[in-house]
């Protein structure tokens, strides 16, 4: 008898990654390719959209070649992808212009004056969501000013996975995960015309598709898509949810009570509930999650992990060459290194604030810098880097706080989660658990759970799960590193709070 797969496609901000599972879930091949990630002007992020379409092409058609598969042996096709951002189409299909990105900072002064007026919090009491430079309805306001011949020629306002179900499907949609959190009232769950009122951009409301779950976002993959891409004709494509959700999805995070933090290009750090949480106010998302009746309370960073790799990029670049010639792993290397330095990092403290965009959780400011404090004549590079893995560590601890959330147990996803120090970190920091589930690609897992749900090879997501999800390791917390760890985040906090109308004149 053959064996049955499921393929999944995660469409990153930087690269486009095809995986194959088999319906315990486990890997079995996998290829990824480089995105699309251009920066026309300073602050700026945009994706060339026919780039990432041939970037999916071209990871589907590898992955299915190293499995060397029958392509019918492919149950379903699941798809998921960075959230937020404006990939916009014409009537026919095609790309009006390069799609904005979620890291896109050009709607900051859009942003803060809508805070200014009261708009933004008006929007909050409705959606549950902060608005933010990431937020879509932003994009369109800025592209209604700046822009209008790209609207005007504008049928849908996509993201990007429905970009990608679009490509192989044929079929305009997108699914609540992405829309919830931003056309969404959070109490009916649909979308609510007053957003678009307030925000000015009421205009444009056709173009947004219709956003049913992601269990029912689903359709038959073209014939000819099929024939380019190595695939059966008409496999089920299932589109969502988007990566953050998909990623806790993928790790097993889907029911209220349950915690995860995705430690990715972004940090995502989140509590599954079953109503609308709205303290602290004005701050995160509350979104649809893929299981009916379970919304996502999250605390979203603009960087994560790019903290440790700008740091690596310019502070080590030597020992990042020699790990090339040698084919070592730099990421274990660099954390040996700081594994060498005690808790603390001798009194430097760094904030992780890096994007050009600022920072939106767990505060909101496009004005925040990253910073190091503390640096004296007796510290090294050794020391510094300590510090960047701490600061990334307080930022999840921070956003939590903020949050008021009880983590019982902390599920790990994302790029972030191959650190075993970044692991630990966080156990000790939370005084909780950390579960790190088997494999690497979380959100395609996500992704095709979602697939394997909405085509019946499962008749719910805890069956999937439990089919599909295993820890591969469980870190503890160490005794009496809690307390150490609540006293760097008091300090963490204090320095950043101090640096805020400093950050702010400087932007000036």
């Amino acid at each position: 008898m053959s064996v049955s797969y499921l393929l999944g496609i995660d469409a990153g901000t930087t690269v486009i990654k095809s995986t194959l599972f088999d319906l315990a879930g486990r890997e079995i091949a996998g290829a990824s390719h480089a995105s699309s990630f251009l920066t026309p002007r300073p602050g700026w992020a945009e994706s060339d959209m026919e780039t990432v379409w041939q970037a999916v092409a071209i990871t589907v058609r590898e992955t299915l070649a190293h499995a060397a598969i029958d392509p019918a042996q492919v149950l379903a096709i699941g798809v998921t992808g960075q959230g937020d951002g404006t990939w916009l189409v014409d009537a026919g299909g095609a790309p009006v212009r390069p799609a904005i990105l979620w890291s896109d900072g050009r709607t900051a002064e859009l942003v803060k004056a809508c805070w200014q007026t009261g708009v933004g919090r008006e929007v909050f009491q409705i959606t549950g969501t902060a608005l933010s430079t990431c937020n879509q309805a932003m994009h369109l306001r800025w592209l209604q000013e700046h822009e209008p011949a790209t609207l005007a020629n504008t049928a849908a306002a996509l993201r990007a996975k429905d970009w990608i179900f679009l490509r192989m499907t044929g079929v305009v949609s997108t699914d609540a995960t992405d829309a919830s959190h931003t056309y969404f009232s959070v109490y009916t769950q649909a979308y609510d015309d007053r957003i678009l009122k307030l925000l000015g951009v009421e205009r444009w409301r056709a173009a947004l598709p219709a956003a049913p779950r992601p269990v029912e976002h689903k359709a038959p993959l073209l014939p000819a898509v099929a024939n380019a891409l190595d695939l059966a004709p008409s496999t089920p494509v299932v589109a969502g949810p988007f990566d953050v959700a998909a990623s806790a999805l993928g790790v097993g995070a889907a029911f209220p009570g349950d915690a995860c933090s995705v430690p990715g290009t972004a940090g995502v750090h989140q509590v599954m509930v079953d109503s609308p949480v709205l303290e602290p106010a004005d701050i995160g998302y509350n979104m649809c999650h893929a299981p009916a009746g379970v919304l996502v309370r999250l605390l979203p960073t603009m960087a994560s992990t790019q903290n440790l790799q700008w740091f690596a990029r310019e502070f080590y670049t030597a020992e990042w060459a020699e790990a090339q010639q040698s084919h070592a792993n730099i990421w274990d290397v660099l954390e040996d290194i700081a594994e060498q330095e005690p808790l603390g990092a001798r009194g430097v403290i760094y904030h992780p604030y890096l994007d050009p965009a600022g920072e939106r959780a767990p505060f909101i400011s496009s004005a925040a810098r990253a910073q190091f404090s503390g640096i004296s004549v007796h510290h090294t590079r050794a020391t510094l880097l300590r510090a960047v893995y701490e600061g990334v560590a307080l930022s999840v601890l921070d956003c939590y706080a903020t949050m008021g959330a009880v983590v019982a147990t902390l599920r790990l996803a994302g790029g972030g989660a191959r650190s075993s120090l970044w692991a630990q970190m966080l156990a000790d920091a939370l005084a909780a658990p950390v579960i790190i589930a088997e494999g690497s690609e979380y959100g395609a897992r996500g992704a095709v759970i979602n697939a394997a749900v909405a085509t019946g090879i499962y008749a719910s997501y805890a069956e999937a799960i439990q089919q599909m999800v295993r820890p591969a390791r469980t870190v503890t917390p160490v005794p009496g590193n809690h307390a150490r760890y609540q006293a760097l985040l008091h300090l963490y906090r204090a320095e950043r709070q101090a640096m805020m109308s400093v950050w702010e004149a400087r932007s000036m």
